[in-house]
């Protein structure tokens, strides 16, 4: 990271979901909570660092109180902070259409292209409603924003995270023209006819706000060029070069780039040998036994593709019955989005799955399948650690950091089973097992294979997939986004020189 560069810019972070909440807990008190997401693991570091601001929605009474007792930024952590959170705070009716109904599932579901076109989705009144609610909160994030920019000592850096808040960009740009801006998109983006399932007027508002940030990241190429592609046909007056990779729109240059997201391995494998940590692993022991490890740790989305690895295992029990009460498969999965009724009959089914799976196979001593359901970093990555084959299946993902977190933390020369779909099957394929995420005949046969691959093999695409964690780090992934904002302001500055320059010689 260039710290000459930061060392007089105000950071200011923003997305939906913070990096922490506040919650009572069994007596009363007020205690933070660390928030979940792949966003939060890969922006704290960087916050602690820059000793910025974080704006981020208000879940529940908790955080509303801490924002009225702190006037709107709340110190992390509290004694002795290292970076501020500002929490965006809505009628609890307002913020259910803005995310439960809008931001998820709707623009979830399109960027995995997950719906189903001849039923869903439907742009009902209800869905115009929510949209109603998406661009007020949208609103609310952009006046926050505009505020600490406004009152800034030093040069502020927005950078927006993710979907939530694509129609807050062009609200801050109307508010401070010349202030450096970027967005990530954690998630994949969509091809034109996908993104096209949005009503039109929502397809042109929310492409004509990301291109009012000065950067504009995705993980990995295919989600740029599908970026590219929906431009094309949605904004045909947009000039866009996918070789220099810049959109031109309304007189601004819009640049789009790749930073595929990673993690702070140093930190994670230090994190890993903590006695909180070791102390866990004593519970792995006695839950697996002297039986091989199928581990995987998910949200219970529907892009997780979490049924389908439990039918792939079911299969692989019945084609090579020789591996009964050798293998244990373990599954840590935390309920997802269970307000929408779909999420919730998800989770029911991967249950009933489990139970029907443990039912045809169990044996007096062994039970086939353990499913953990409760938030366990420290149990998650003793897991990690011990497994011996790691199913990461995603349909589609952004990311998956998983994957990178298994690689560089296991110590049993562990297999990854990786999706075609996952965002790091480009950087992690040449050290797994890659499999198509439909095809439960070959995830079955390559959990057999995993288990039966030899220790020199093993060996081999483990430290092929750490040394493409190394060569991609997430320092890397903050400091290409620093740099190009850094191009960004070089540029602005030469070209308002210039300028200067120009009319003191008109004048003379």
């Amino acid at each position: 990271m260039d710290t000459e560069f930061i060392q007089d810019k105000e950071i200011i972070v923003a997305s939906n979901r913070g990096p922490v909440l506040f919650k009572k807990d069994e007596n009363g008190k007020i205690e933070l909570i660390r928030g979940a997401g792949g966003i939060v693991g890969s922006m704290i570091p960087f916050m602690q660092r820059t000793h910025g601001t974080w704006v981020s929605s208000a879940i529940g009474e908790c955080d509303h109180h801490m924002d009225n007792m702190y006037q709107g930024k709340v110190p992390i952590p509290l004694e002795d902070p290292e970076y501020y959170v500002q929490f965006i705070k809505t009628e609890e009716d307002t913020y259910n259409g803005f995310n439960g109904k809008f931001a998820n599932p709707l623009l979830w579901f399109i960027h995995h292209s997950m719906w189903n076109p001849p039923y869903s989705p439907c742009a009902d009144d209800e869905l115009h409603q929510a949209w109603d609610s998406y661009q007020y909160v949208n609103s609310r994030f952009a006046d926050a924003i505009g505020e600490d920019v406004r009152t800034s000592q030093k040069t502020p850096i927005v950078m927006l995270q993710d979907y939530h808040i694509y129609l807050t960009p062009k609200l801050i740009r109307k508010q401070h023209p010349d202030v450096l801006m970027s967005q990530f998109v954690h998630i994949p983006f969509p091809p034109p006819e996908i993104f096209q399932q949005l009503p039109n007027h929502m397809q042109i508002e929310i492409l004509e706000s990301i291109l009012t940030n000065d950067v504009l990241g995705f993980h990995i190429p295919r989600y740029k060029n599908n970026f590219f592609q929906t431009i094309r046909h949605i904004l045909p007056h947009a000039l866009v070069d996918e070789v220099v990779g810049e959109i031109v729109y309304n007189g601004h240059v819009c640049r789009v780039r790749t930073y595929p997201i990673s993690i702070d391995a140093e930190t994670i494998q230090n994190h890993a040998q903590d006695p909180k940590v070791i102390f866990k692993e004593k519970e792995v022991d006695e839950i697996v036994g002297d039986c091989k490890l199928i581990y995987r740790t998910d949200r219970a989305d529907l892009s997780k593709n979490i049924i389908r690895g439990f039918q792939a295992y079911d299969m692989f029990l019945d084609k090579y019955p020789e591996w009964k009460e050798k293998v244990k498969f373990i599954a840590t999965l935390m309920p997802s989005r269970q307000d929408i009724r779909i999420y919730r009959e998800y989770t029911d089914n991967i249950r009933e799955l489990v139970r029907e799976i443990n039912e045809k196979h169990a044996t007096p001593d062994w039970e086939p399948i353990k499913y953990i359901c409760r938030g366990d970093y420290d149990l998650v990555i003793a897991l990690l650690k011990r497994y011996d084959v790691l199913m990461v299946n995603p349909i589609l993902d952004g990311m998956n950091i998983v994957a990178k977190e298994g690689s560089v933390v296991n110590e049993n020369n562990g297999v990854l089973i990786l999706s075609t779909g996952a965002g790091c099957y480009e950087e992690l394929k040449e050290g797994a097992i890659c499999i198509n995420p439909y095809d439960i005949r070959q995830t079955a046969e390559s959990i057999d294979a995993a288990l039966l691959m030899d220790e020199t093999a093993k060996k081999e695409l483990i430290t092929e997939a750490r040394a493409a964690v190394a060569r991609n780090d997430l320092n890397r992934w903050v400091s290409d986004q620093l740099q190009d904002l850094e191009i960004v302001m070089q540029e602005r500055q030469q070209l308002t020189g210039k300028n200067q320059e120009e009319a003191r010689l008109g004048m003379n």
